[in-house]
């Protein structure tokens, strides 16, 4: 019934949202129309890698394994997140300075990001003993947050054509317009997040009872 009430708000903020967008594209540049798709997603992706580290670190501490779980799915959600980034990054890019791929800062770093988080994802899938694979994905994912500060401050430590929010413009509906959708885009995550977890954990739950009944 939670989870039902907070798709319904977070439909609700969309709506509102991709209006505000519109109204504030017809006011400023069509090619900023990327930004509300690009923006709150390449978001959403820093804050998924964040919980799955912060899971990975409850979990080498508490050893539950419902920390393990919250680290994967997150981990997952933000693969899926900065994919959408990437490429809506990349369409963007083709817009405003006529190329999809130009190895800029930004857009290296983020690649480098989402091929680490691959690599997280591989190790789950690859390690048969539970606690083993728990133990060495939780480590992995430590090391690979590093790519998350390396993407995010590239762009004032680097030489890079990506431009800051404030760079693109300073027009009031603009920045509401972006808030708007960053907050849609959080509430969609949170509830996918809650969902994917409580799917996670009956799947975990029947492989256990299969197991069990297997043992007798």
């Amino acid at each position: 019934m939670k989870r039902d009430i907070l798709l319904c708000i977070a439909v609700a903020v969309s709506v509102v949202a991709s209006y505000a967008a519109f109204i504030a594209v017809h006011a400023e540049r069509d090619d900023i129309y990327f930004l509300y798709v690009h923006a709150p997603t390449a978001w959403i992706c820093y804050l998924a890698f964040s919980i799955s580290l912060i899971a990975s670190i409850a979990f080498l501490t508490k050893r539950k394994h419902a920390y393990d779980r919250t680290a994967e799915v997150s981990a997952t959600l933000g693969l899926v997140y900065g994919a959408i980034a990437l490429i809506s990054g990349s369409i963007w890019a083709k817009a405003a300075w006529g190329s999809y791929w130009n190895w800029d800062p930004r857009e290296t770093t983020t690649l480098i990001l989402w091929i680490a988080y691959m690599g997280y994802i591989s190790i789950k899938h690859s390690i048969g003993e539970v606690e083993k694979r728990a133990i060495i994905g939780a480590v992995y994912n430590i090391l690979a947050f590093s790519t998350i500060p390396l993407s995010y401050l590239s762009v004032t430590l680097l030489l890079s054509l990506h431009p800051q929010t404030s760079q693109i413009s300073k027009s009031l509906p603009v920045h509401v317009a972006l808030y708007l959708n960053v907050i849609a885009a959080s509430l969609f995550f949170v509830y996918l997040l809650i969902t994917a977890f409580t799917v996670r954990s009956l799947e975990d739950r029947v492989n256990a009872l299969i197991y069990e009944k297997g043992g007798v």
